[in-house]
């Protein structure tokens, strides 16, 4: 009975490990298209070269999609996350570091860092759960508030219940499938100050990489794009500055709902 109980234990801890294990492989399968086009469009400029990395990005993640339906296996959204902060973190350790200023170097590193340190907080901090019996069936937010605080009637109207996590929670604005977690009333600054550290961390890669570029193939007038770490360094920043060109959008978008006090949930039903 003893090892029964053992083994069923033990079955979810495998499949979140073998998730964790396949979001890496997804990662690594990605950078590793990425990299093919500096190499076989190393005659394109950066700029005409983005396009193609976008699609390649695309294309690369809906065949792991299809994979994975094809083999019944899941990925871990934020082991996907944290796999891609550590590959730019590890390309840059092993080879732009050394052709930038000390003080770049320090700032990148300071910066990946507090993501990963932020990335657990938010994945295992509370985001404001309250003790509430569910009575949802239908839309979200039909929740009896009869046992809650009386802690003002506008406050009520934003406990929310999260079908992906099966609780309410309050201040709900959305579930963050990124961050394994809800976003409510508790963690909300730190989802915005996650959003910001990203487009920051990347945006500092995409310098530093830059840098490397400009200093790596000063005087050479071809081969820079052929070797692995060339690849890697131009695959790398394509990566960081497609994801610096949605990432910022998608923070305006979020100061503009805070701006208007609207949560993600109730966007709908502003915009109707």
């Amino acid at each position: 009975m003893i090892g029964l109980r053992l083994i069923l234990s033990a079955k979810p801890q495998w499949a979140e490990l073998r998730a964790k294990l396949v979001s890496l492989v997804v990662v690594l399968l990605s950078h590793v298209a990425l990299a093919m086009v500096p190499r076989l469009f190393s005659f394109l400029s950066l700029l005409a070269v983005l396009p193609i990395a976008a699609l390649v990005m695309v294309s690369t993640y809906a065949f792991a999609a299809w994979l994975r339906r094809l083999l019944h296996m899941r990925a871990s959204a934020p082991a996907m996350v944290i796999s891609h902060i550590l590959f730019i973190w590890g390309v840059h350790i092993t080879v732009v570091r050394v052709a930038i200023p000390s003080l770049l170097d320090a700032a990148l590193n300071m910066e990946c860092v507090l993501l990963l340190i932020g990335l657990y907080r938010i994945s295992y901090g509370d985001p404001g759960i309250v003790a509430i019996k569910s009575t949802c069936s239908g839309a979200l937010g039909q929740t009896d508030i009869s046992e809650f605080p009386n802690e003002g009637f506008p406050l009520l109207l934003r406990v929310r219940y999260c079908y992906f996590c099966k609780r309410n929670v309050k201040g709900f604005d959305h579930h963050c499938a990124a961050f394994g977690n809800c976003i409510g009333q508790n963690n909300h600054h730190l989802f915005m100050v996650l959003v910001i550290g990203f487009i920051i961390t990347e945006a500092t890669f995409t310098m530093c990489s830059s840098q490397y570029i400009k200093v790596l193939s000063r005087g050479q007038s071809f081969g820079f794009e052929r070797n692995i770490a060339g690849n890697l360094v131009i695959s790398t920043l394509l990566f960081s500055f497609l994801q610096v060109l949605w990432q910022a959008p998608f923070l305006i978008w979020h100061l503009y709902c805070i701006c208007c006090n609207i949560k993600t949930d109730e966007w709908k039903v502003h915009s109707q």
